[in-house]
């Protein structure tokens, strides 16, 4: 039989994203009946606020998702048991991997409070000629994270870490405000080591998505929550498929309640 009388089903070949994309379709309702079923929710369910309940929904989604992606990135642990939530132990395993003492970088935190991860950095890359940055409002959360969060918490009344290392400085206000003029100022030509510690999913995928174009191959991205599934994980996974970004895991802590990833 000819190629060009050979049934369709018979040419097909395996795509390991073909069921993937089939069992997505399964749950999206055909382009036909979308006006019906539009019309139809926005005069029965639409009158009611189901924002709560969808929240549920895609917090659980959001956790199927991140066991997956832990589960296809294993990372070596420390054999001392009191070290496996440790960050300052992941710290010192990427920079002794990474070499980021062999030469001048910028670091960037988001999300500083008091200073304590910034003042650990300051204190162990020695290099003079690297630069640190810590980007936060110093008033608090802008919007609500969890219950025991809520807007405004993490406040310290404006008050800025003290330091005397020349090499820091701060960027006080929203992210929103602050990154897109400091970066559009700023040479991207050094490794560039980013410190995620906003918590909120929209600060971090602000900062991912504000930063794509400016990240390079070696650049390091670690992140203090990423085991919030429905947070930073979920601003992560976005930013990846969005940018369709290659990266590598280079190490975590407190079973994935801390990453850190490089970019490739």
């Amino acid at each position: 039989m000819s190629d060009m009388l050979r049934p369709a089903s018979v040419q097909i070949e395996y795509n390991p994203n073909r069921r993937r994309i089939s069992l997505n379709r399964v749950f999206q309702i055909p382009q036909m009946f979308r006006p019906a079923v539009s019309s139809l929710a926005g005069n029965t369910i639409g009158h009611l606020n189901l924002e709560r309940p969808a929240i549920g929904l895609t917090a659980i989604a959001s956790w199927f998702r991140f066991a997956r992606w832990r589960a296809l990135h294993p990372v070596v642990r420390p054999a001392d048991r009191k070290l496996r939530g440790d960050r300052r132990w992941l710290y010192q395993q990427v920079i002794e991997k990474e070499q980021l003492d062999s030469g001048p970088l910028d670091f960037w935190e988001f999300g500083v409070f008091r200073g304590e991860s910034l003042f650990w950095w300051l204190q162990n890359i020695s290099n003079p000629e690297s630069r640190f940055v810590g980007f936060d409002t110093f008033t608090g959360l802008p919007e609500r994270w969890r219950a025991t969060e809520p807007e405004g918490a993490f406040n310290v009344y404006g008050r800025l870490p003290e330091t005397i290392d020349p090499r820091c400085s701060f960027q006080a206000g929203l992210f929103q405000d602050t990154l897109v003029p400091f970066a559009n100022h700023h040479d991207f030509s050094r490794r560039l080591v980013i410190h995620l510690d906003a918590d909120l999913f929209t600060s971090t995928l602000f900062v991912l998505t504000t930063l794509a174009r400016n990240f390079k191959r070696g650049d390091i991205i670690f992140f203090d929550n990423f085991i919030c599934s429905v947070d930073e994980f979920r601003a992560f996974d976005d930013f990846v498929k969005s940018f369709r970004v290659k990266y590598e895991v280079l190490g975590a802590v407190g079973e994935y309640i801390r990453v850190c990833v490089k970019i490739r």
